[in-house]
């Protein structure tokens, strides 16, 4: 079937990366092949949709299953504190690599968010079996590319109830992949934001602003025009930095799609001094929410200035709390970072079909304990009550 904008837009999306637009810009950043499957009603209705993709090795590292299941990024220790945790993550790792020359189909969204788009209407029943036919498609696509896995991932945990039934049902496991750095927007001032910290974390942060205010540094607020040939050149810098594939032109032409398709949702900070651009950050809008989206910076402007926190975390923050934004989502990634700041992990999961494989299943199910035992201790460091 051919999937048109109005049938896809008449779904609901369980974020904006589930949306028409998104998907156009950003799914050639994920190197693999479309496997959109749409579920339709007896008139040809939109009941259900999931974007998926053909993977394998030369995709991008986040949505192959032979690197992201693989979680290179979990510290010894917290493997270690889970009974059996550094050996299944080693069987697992092992097995994975077996795996790594055959394709999978993996069903997720650029950016690194996943989840099913359902008709407004569909009781529980009609959401089950719609979702039972999705889950079909893909599978027999799968059969037939010969592919090694079929993976749903980075679901926010226990918020499809309908998927984790369904899909578990059908043989699938369930494992922590990640978290999502989730910040409630709860204050009515900055001096509330900071009054949820200890003293010693409060007076940190006052420094931290001063400091970038007294060195000439200043944010501006732009659109998606702003994403320019000076800013991809700071976002190459972030990439680099972290060993990720960086080139001037594809992310110049990256820029395009988003500008083209998505801009009119997207916010830009961009922070200067004597007119030279610092760093940027980019944010999606999505009614009163905004999903932080790719920063770019120069690293030899130097730590004294606190760059990354002012640019990511107390200018947005203002300016959220005086737009009423209820939330900002920071993604993955820089999990201690984060939640000094603020926020709280909630656990990305993917569903990995493991029917026939008893053996992944339970070195998954070990993985899933590290992983939550690991955003636990996580969550604990940094309350903010009094501590932090």
């Amino acid at each position: 079937m051919e999937i048109t904008r109005d049938w896809w837009e008449s779904l609901s999306h369980p974020s904006p990366y589930l949306g028409f637009d998104w998907l156009r810009a950003r799914s050639a950043t994920l190197h693999g092949k479309p496997r959109f499957v749409g579920v339709t009603g007896p008139d040809g209705e939109a009941v259900l949709g999931v974007p998926a993709f053909l993977t394998d090795s030369s995709s991008h590292p986040g949505y192959d299953p032979a690197r992201f299941l693989a979680m290179d990024d979990v510290p010894e220790e917290d493997a270690a504190a889970e009974p059996g945790g550094a050996a299944a993550l080693a069987r697992l790792r092992g097995r994975l690599g077996a795996l790594a020359s055959r394709p999978s189909v993996v069903s997720g969204s650029p950016g690194r968010m996943g989840g099913v788009s359902y008709a407004g209407p569909l009781s529980a029943r009609d959401r089950r079996a719609a979702l039972g036919l999705a889950a079909d498609a893909l599978e027999r696509q799968a059969e037939a590319a010969s592919a090694a896995l079929v993976a749903w991932v980075y679901f926010i945990e226990d918020a499809d109830g309908t998927a984790d039934t369904v899909l578990r049902e059908r043989g699938y496991t369930r494992v922590s992949v990640g978290a999502d750095c989730h910040l409630p927007v709860t204050w009515d001032s900055f001096d509330g934001y900071l009054r949820g910290f200890s003293a010693k974390r409060r007076w940190s942060i006052q420094r931290e602003v001063r400091a970038f205010t007294e060195a000439g540094v200043t944010v501006e607020r732009h659109g998606a025009e702003a994403l320019d040939r000076e800013l991809a050149g700071l976002e190459l810098q972030w990439r680099q930095k972290y060993g990720r594939k960086a080139d001037l032109e594809a992310t110049l032409a990256d820029y395009r799609e988003l500008r083209e398709h998505i801009g009119d949702a997207m916010t830009v900070f961009v922070a200067r001094r004597q007119g030279q651009a610092l760093g940027f950050v980019t944010f999606l809008q999505d009614g009163p929410v905004w999903w932080a989206r790719f920063p770019g910076f120069d690293y030899s402007a130097g730590p004294d200035i606190y760059l990354y926190f002012n640019l990511l975390f107390y200018h947005p923050i203002q300016v959220a709390i005086h737009e009423g934004i209820s939330s900002i989502s920071y993604s993955m990634g820089s999990y201690e970072t984060k939640c000094s700041r603020g926020c709280s992990p909630r656990h990305l999961v993917a569903y990995v079909r493991t029917a026939d494989d008893p053996g992944l299943a339970a070195d998954l199910e070990v993985a899933d304990r590290v992983q939550h035992r690991r955003f636990d201790r996580i969550a604990r460091a940094h309350t903010h009550r009094g501590r932090g």
